[in-house]
């Protein structure tokens, strides 16, 4: 059984959201509701068997900063799958600092909110993450889809840069994109990045989480910036 957290000062807010959670997952999921971080930080200290497993939370209220708070959580907690809720896009720079699962904007639309907490459950499922496999004269690499930072090609060379380091092989970018999963896109005609690395997104480049930077190109930025927004749950107006 999953246990979700909901976290949010709004009383209609909570109730919508553990009546829809309820009915779609029934006794598949526990769910706990909080008015605020701070009345969930109480209770998560007092009894930690209370953590949940995914919080869906907002971006900011009037009190409290979610983006800060979530990070505290990630801290004291471990691995806990952040969900946030927005009102607007004002603050969507800034929530990667945490490696949110899902952005979902308010008024929350129900199917999103399943995909949501879907996609949430599903990596917390899944036992074995994705590799993918490289192949040179000299070596065999197998390495971890998600610990890829982002791939860049020069030449027909390719720099696979992980997290722990980087990997020179020779292949075309376009044979390893085939075997990467959907959360990798293409925003450059020589770069590939993941997008649960991504810290800012913008015509002038990305900006991963650990400093780095990764151009992006003209003629690929409209394409590049709707899969973003898709990976994050939400399509451009």
């Amino acid at each position: 059984m999953k246990r979700i957290a909901l976290c949010d000062s709004s009383k209609e807010v909570l109730v919508e959201l553990q009546t829809l959670l309820s009915h779609q997952y029934k006794k598949g999921v526990q769910i706990s509701t909080y008015p605020s971080v701070k009345e969930l930080l109480r209770a998560w200290q007092r009894d930690e068997r209370k953590k949940a497993d995914i919080i869906l939370m907002d971006v900011i209220t009037e009190e409290e900063n979610g983006i800060a708070a979530a990070r505290q959580l990630q801290e004291l907690f471990g691995d806990i799958k952040i969900i946030f809720t927005a009102s607007t896009m004002e603050y969507v720079e800034d929530i990667f600092e945490v490696n949110p699962v899902f952005l979902l904007i308010k008024p929350i639309r129900q199917e999103k909110l399943y995909e949501a907490v879907d996609r949430a459950m599903n990596q917390i499922d899944t036992k074995e993450a994705q590799t993918v496999t490289l192949i040179s004269k000299s070596f065999i690499a197998r390495v971890r889809a998600e610990d890829i930072a982002y791939v860049e090609s020069e030449r027909r060379v390719l720099t696979v840069h992980s997290l722990e380091e980087d990997i020179r092989v020779n292949m075309k970018l376009s044979d390893l994109e085939e075997h990467l999963p959907e959360y990798f896109v293409r925003v450059h005609q020589s770069y590939l990045v993941n997008m649960y690395q991504i810290k800012l997104f913008s015509a002038k480049g990305v900006e991963l989480l650990d400093g780095r930077s990764v151009p992006v190109s003209r003629p690929r930025y409209a394409k590049a910036k709707e899969c973003f927004l898709q990976f994050l749950g939400e399509h451009e107006e």
